[in-house]
């Protein structure tokens, strides 16, 4: 859906970019992660049209995007870092003249505007100047504004940061369901919001794109034991189904484990090894395990350090 292709930027003497290259399909939340100066913002300027690259092109749907053209313009919804609301509109004003600057009128524009209030949960605040609300009704509403017009690709830089752990799980579960139909790069530094909400992972480093071997993994079986010693474990799990994987092991304390499965290849289900964990040991609590972000970058980072070496 969106392609950007040997992109480079540079600002005075600075490289912040060099031939970057990152394809976006549709379904596919990609986490772009990176330190703050990394890149991650004017990648995300580049690919909305709100920056044009030095050198490289930028492809919408197969096709040269153009900034200039309002049609291509309008089916990417972006998100900045720093929300851009006109604190003395109300909500429902606001959504409107977005909803008019993308070109949408009469019935359709009304539309459009009624289908992202409903979606964010917004009805309740419609009438509600923009500058008295809280900041998790602000970035509520700039999810929204993104959205206008159905959008076939979305890009949300840092759409969490400031918020409070409560608002943060909003805003996950908001993204996750604006994602339906369309591709999503969401940037971050954050790797708990990378393994909590993407589908695929990539860092930018050097002005360049590194990709995390993470994107396709189940996402595995975590489970936290007492009174078992690991190989007992390792013994019964084989005998139940030799094709279950034991991904990784990290002791506790004295008797207790923290242990992640993989099943991908088993021919059991999860609750027929968990069952089987609960015959002999204590159950602590069992979950899904979420992808070891850390791990891929740190491989990811070593491999790369390699090849520039050799």
């Amino acid at each position: 859906m969106l392609t950007l292709a040997g992109v480079g930027k540079r600002y005075r003497r600075r490289s912040v970019l060099a031939a970057l290259d990152l394809a976006l399909a549709r379904g596919e939340i990609v986490g772009l992660l990176g330190p703050n100066g990394s890149g991650k913002t004017t990648t995300l300027r580049i690919a909305a049209g709100y920056a044009w690259p030095d050198s490289g092109e930028v492809r919408l749907a197969g096709e040269v995007f153009d900034p200039d053209q309002a049609t291509l313009r309008a089916r990417i919804g972006y998100l900045p870092e720093r929300v851009p609301l006109y604190d003395p509109f109300t909500v429902g004003e606001y959504l409107d003249f977005v909803a008019a600057a993308r070109g949408l009128h009469g019935p359709s524009r009304a539309s459009a505007v009624a289908r992202v209030i409903a979606a964010f949960e917004l009805d309740a605040v419609r009438t509600r100047v923009i500058g008295r609300l809280s900041k998790g009704f602000r970035q509520r509403i700039g999810l929204a504004q993104a959205l206008v017009g159905e959008p076939d690709v979305l890009l949300l830089d840092e759409p969490t940061n400031g918020l409070d752990p409560f608002q943060i799980l909003e805003a996950r579960r908001m993204i996750r369901a604006a994602a339906r139909g369309r591709g999503v790069i969401f940037s971050t530094h954050i790797l708990q919001e990378v393994a909590a909400l993407c589908t695929r992972v990539v860092y930018l480093h050097e002005g360049r794109l590194v990709e995390l071997a993470v994107d396709g993994r189940d996402a595995g079986l975590e489970v936290r034991l007492a009174r078992a010693s690991l190989d007992a474990v390792r013994a019964r799990v084989h005998a139940l189904d030799p094709a279950i994987e034991l991904r990784s092991a990290e002791a506790l304390g004295e008797d207790r484990h923290r242990l992640v499965f993989d099943l991908g290849r088993a021919g059991v289900a999860r609750a027929e090894l968990v069952r089987l964990l609960a015959e002999f040991a204590d159950l602590e609590s069992v979950g899904e395990a979420t992808p070891d972000i850390e791990q891929a970058l740190n491989a990811a980072l070593a491999a790369q350090a390699r090849g520039a070496a050799a």
